[in-house]
């Protein structure tokens, strides 16, 4: 069901006075949030909400009180998603808010005429693929080239682009073509793209970021949104061993992560936990489960607390990072 701000409830509002008040920055970039128009949508797919842009601000007044935020919004991949009329309704929203910017939804069957247009009206700055859209039609075992052509990316490469990427394969970013399609984009074939690896480079668990790390740190032009990982072991390790410069706050709201549960982890797999449509059991603890946004933040602020990062190092990926890669004023 889609999230409602009206779900937000004193239990939250006492872990943010409680635990996240003094960490979160006065200024935040939501460098990963989503915004969409039902009527983009066929009425049998309108499984999420509606968030325009001035849903996004609503949300971030209630979820960080005083604080000024930004966003890079992301276009919402759907397979049945009316692409064009998606892209048209970002341009205009935008406008809203002279520092936020937007990643434009692409498909393979995306002209590069087209999206260079979008390009030219200032705030896009980048691409947002998915792997719903590969040409194999094989969804969870597919190429980075397979969902954003060749073409694409020698465009993304002239105008130096931003690319959101939600990898797919099993292992997500330890996966063998992964690592190597990206090592040949960023150091030969495309060095202008700046990727954003979604999801700490997607992983929800332990284990795909521990194993690529150290190959993905000596790459250039790679970032990495922290969205929808609630898991803090992922956290510490990206925390611990990469350039903290290259790590960007993301919310992935609002549906994504703005309901009440976490992405749990199961050894090498992790799937959402949405505590409203369980029937759990909380015999010896105070039953009152949190937003998943906030699961988030609590272990951002625990993996800084273990990586011993600084009040600057903090505002660093909240916010400064985001500014600095960007280029807001």
């Amino acid at each position: 069901m889609p999230v409602s701000i009206e779900n937000y409830n004193e239990h939250d509002l006492q872990i943010w006075n409680e635990e996240l008040n003094d960490f979160i920055p006065d200024r935040i970039y939501d460098a990963h949030i989503h915004m969409l128009h039902l009527s983009h949508l066929p009425e049998d797919k309108r499984i999420w909400g509606q968030a325009e842009l001035k849903d996004l601000k609503k949300w971030a007044e209630r979820l960080y009180p005083g604080r000024d935020v930004s966003f890079l919004t992301l276009g919402t991949p759907f397979p049945e998603i009316d692409v064009a009329a998606h892209n048209k309704w970002f341009a205009e929203q935008i406008k809203e808010d002279p520092k936020s910017r937007w990643n434009r939804l692409v498909t393979p069957d995306c002209t590069t005429e087209e999206i260079e247009k979008d390009f030219e009206t200032g705030q896009m700055i980048g691409l947002k693929p998915y792997r719903f859209f590969s040409t194999t039609g094989d969804v969870n075992q597919c190429r980075i080239h397979e969902f954003l052509t060749h073409e694409q990316m020698e465009l993304a490469n002239h105008h130096g682009m931003w690319v959101t990427m939600h990898l797919s394969q099993p292992h997500g970013c330890a996966d063998e073509e992964n690592l190597k399609d990206l090592a040949e984009y960023t150091q030969s074939r495309y060095p202008n793209i700046k990727w954003i690896l979604a999801h700490c480079a997607r992983s929800f668990t332990y284990w795909p970021i521990r194993e690529a790390v150290d190959r993905l740190k000596e790459m250039p032009n790679i970032w990495y949104d922290l969205s929808a990982v609630t898991d803090i072991r992922p956290v510490i390790t990206l925390f611990k061993n990469e350039d903290h410069h290259r790590i960007l706050y993301g919310s992935d709201g609002l549906d994504a992560t703005y309901f009440r549960g976490q992405y749990v982890a199961l050894g090498r797999a992790w799937q959402a936990l949405d505590t409203e449509s369980q029937s759990l059991k909380f015999p010896h603890c105070d039953g009152r489960p949190i937003l998943c946004i906030y699961e988030q933040l609590l272990a951002m602020k625990q993996a800084a607390e273990i990586a011993g990062f600084s009040k600057e190092q903090v505002e660093d990926i909240f916010w400064r990072n985001a500014v600095t890669a960007f280029e807001i004023e």
